[in-house]
């Protein structure tokens, strides 16, 4: 097992490198700090000295303040399926938005969006729209109770699933909640079942990401989501998919990829086009559970649900993501994935890369651990391979996580290659001397 010793020298090499090159951006991070906490408004995205600070978005490239053009690998945390400012979104978004932004009854474009939807994905036979993948996710396990009469859920450790409580059960050192919320390691089935048969009676919803990418891209071990699938069934539980980032694993989402049959998926992140948005789908019985015309109905509230510009945009994202699209998103980032180790293996570097798809981890270390998102700790060299990136033109996750869009492709695709190699060859440099 070996992994790479920055040194605070090392660091400082690197980072006086990003330092020149982004002065309007510092200068930004401090006037942030006066109003916002760090400067941020969000978790995921921030690194040390400071992140830069975004300009304008052109499909593959993120511009910052200091004219800097970026291969953008992070793709707003997995949401710009097709890049910034999609020409055809974009077309759409114009059009709508001189028609209003929502009301409150439906509205012909919601209408198309559900029905595509429920046509696209094998498992929704009815849908409700929601704001983010957060607001699915809480939705999901609201429903998942009013079905079942049951309190509790049942999720993997360093499962995340957006910022409801009971969803950060087992991030950040959170421990379970007796009746409430349940703990099981992701990958170990043995484990989950013996957890439903001891808390069975309880557990309402059994949740799961069909791969783990916050922290640490994790994926499964072949056969432990069905099996998991099938223990929820036998206890009663609902399967509840979690396909907010990996809808773009297949053209039915990951349940397709895996031959799943969820109760229920929640879906958050691209799924509204570049603009905010979730979903929640599932089985037309469970669903019900909603209806105003019901014996107990469950209120579902929300001024911007289903709100016509994220409808049109979503709809318009989802029709341009095909299959084709999605076979080369897959096959140029395993071409990416397997020039990082190759060169890595040339330079002496311990590299470690996991994912599937077009997503992956790049960890500059041969035995990753997850970095806790709560404090944004990745590894020291991991860090540095990132601060390095982005000194060479490409912006990838903090933490080393990748996700290709679908125009990462011709010349940005060639950018990123040629960006990402630099990056290694500069943490070799600077850490074997």
């Amino acid at each position: 097992m070996s992994s790479l010793t920055a040194s605070a020298d090392a660091r400082a090499s690197i980072e006086e490198v990003y330092l020149r090159r982004t002065p309007r951006s510092a200068e930004a991070m401090e006037r942030a700090r006066r109003y916002l906490v760090r400067g941020l408004t969000r978790g995921w995205g921030y690194h040390r000295p400071y992140p830069i600070v975004g300009a304008r978005g052109e499909g593959p490239h993120l511009i910052d303040l200091d004219g800097n053009r970026y291969v953008d690998l992070a793709n707003n945390g997995l949401s710009l399926i097709h890049g910034h400012a999609f020409p055809p979104v974009v077309a759409a978004l114009r059009e709508a938005a001189l028609r209003g932004s929502g009301w409150l009854v439906p509205s012909e474009e919601q209408i198309a969006f559900a029905r595509l939807l429920c046509e696209r994905i094998d498992a929704f036979e009815r849908v409700r729209f929601t704001n983010s993948g957060t607001e699915s996710g809480m939705l999901a396990m609201k429903v998942a109770r009013a079905f079942t009469g049951r309190p509790a859920i049942l999720k993997a450790i360093d499962g995340f699933h957006g910022s409801y409580d009971d969803l950060e059960v087992g991030l950040y050192e959170r421990p379970e909640v007796p009746g409430r919320a349940y703990l099981a390691p992701f990958g170990d089935a043995e484990a989950f079942e013996r957890a439903l048969a001891e808390h069975g009676g309880e557990i309402a919803a059994v949740v799961l990401e069909p791969l783990m990418f916050s922290g640490l891209v994790t994926t499964a071990p072949p056969g432990f989501l069905a099996r998991v699938q099938e223990a929820a069934r036998r206890a009663g539980a609902l399967f509840v998919l979690d396909d907010c980032l990996m809808l773009r694993l297949a053209y039915g989402g990951s349940a397709q990829k895996y031959s799943l049959a969820p109760d229920l998926t929640f879906l958050g992140k691209f799924i509204g086009g570049s603009l905010p948005m979730g979903v929640l789908g599932g089985r037309a019985e469970v669903m019900q559970v909603l209806d105003p015309h019901g014996p107990h109905p469950l209120y579902h509230g929300g001024s911007f649900n289903g709100n016509l510009l994220s409808c049109v945009t979503g709809k318009v994202s989802l029709e341009h993501l095909t299959a084709r699209t999605i076979a080369d998103m897959d096959a140029r980032a395993a071409s990416l994935r397997a020039a990082l180790t190759a060169e890595a293996a040339a330079l002496g570097l311990p590299l470690s890369t996991v994912g599937d798809g077009s997503v992956m981890g790049v960890y500059l270390t041969d035995a990753p651990g997850r970095h806790d998102s709560a404090t944004f700790n990745a590894d020291e060299a991991t860090q540095l391979l990132h601060l390095a990136a982005l000194n060479h033109g490409v912006l990838m996750g903090p933490g080393g996580e990748i996700a290709l869009s679908s125009v990462t492709a011709g010349a940005a695709l060639d950018q990123a290659h040629e960006g990402l190699l630099a990056a290694l060859a500069d943490v070799a440099r600077v850490t074997h001397g």
